[in-house]
């Protein structure tokens, strides 16, 4: 569909977005799906019903690994929810990228779920159970390595979904203000696509050492993620800013 100024009036706006994609399609209905049975994989994990008052306690130590897990799909899921609602695009690249992130998320769920079993496992000295057992720090940087993998792809994924909405500007007729949104979201996406590729790098480069530890840069995703995004919030209000006083 080729949007118009007069068609986009009368859409809902949401942190500058206007949102062309409220209505949901197939594909989307498909990559709810996906997600759902996803989590539904992460809880099958779990193992079987307790039956008896020790197996209740181990599983209800299970839970932290579990909420930690569900968060991060939920997170992938809400972005690209996220993309939907704001561009609502059904074209073929479209369409190939969000099969391509519902692909990587299926195969992504046990990753997510065994580190953060052993996250918990170690940061608790053992308290919370982990059914994935190690005899080696080089097998957690290989496990760490394969996380990290599909975090890179996952984040490249989105990169791409936002670059074909850019690519798509006249089309969409994307405003000024969604444009400069759009480009933030790129160099976050980047950032997090690099930050995944540097970690499974090292991690497998110093797999017999400190591999194991690459993981921590994680840790930094709380602090780097509003930096950029205030960052970039100044230069959009600069670039609105300078465009206000040309038109004046």
């Amino acid at each position: 569909m080729r949007w118009t100024e007069q068609s986009l009036s009368s859409l809902t706006t949401e942190n500058g977005y206007r949102l062309r994609g409220e209505n949901m399609t197939r594909i989307e209905v498909f990559s709810d799906a996906a997600f759902a049975f996803a989590v539904t994989m992460l809880v099958i994990s779990l193992s079987t019903i307790p039956q008896n008052y020790q197996e209740l306690l181990t599983a209800l130590q299970r839970i932290p690994s579990f909420a930690a897990s569900f968060a991060v799909m939920m997170l992938i899921w809400i972005s690209h929810r996220r993309w939907s609602q704001r561009f609502g695009l059904d074209d073929g690249v479209s369409t190939f990228l969000t099969l391509a992130l519902i692909f990587v998320v299926l195969v992504y769920v046990y990753p997510l779920k065994l580190i953060m079993d052993l996250m918990f496992y170690a940061f608790s000295q053992r308290w919370f159970p982990a059914d994935f057992q190690v005899s080696s720090t080089a097998e957690v940087a290989v496990l760490l390595a394969i996380f990290s993998a599909g975090f890179f792809l996952i984040a490249l994924i989105h990169f791409g979904l936002y670059q074909r909405a850019k690519s798509k500007a006249d089309e969409l007729c994307l405003s000024e203000l969604e444009q400069l949104l759009i480009q933030k979201e790129l160099i976050l996406w980047m950032a997090q696509a690099i930050l995944g590729f540097l970690v499974a790098l090292f991690a497998l480069m110093f797999m017999s050492s400190l591999g194991y530890l690459a993981g921590l840069a994680y840790s930094l995703t709380p602090i780097v993620i509003p930096l950029i995004t205030l960052r970039t919030r100044r230069q959009i209000q600069a670039n609105l800013s300078s465009s206000s006083n040309e038109n004046a």
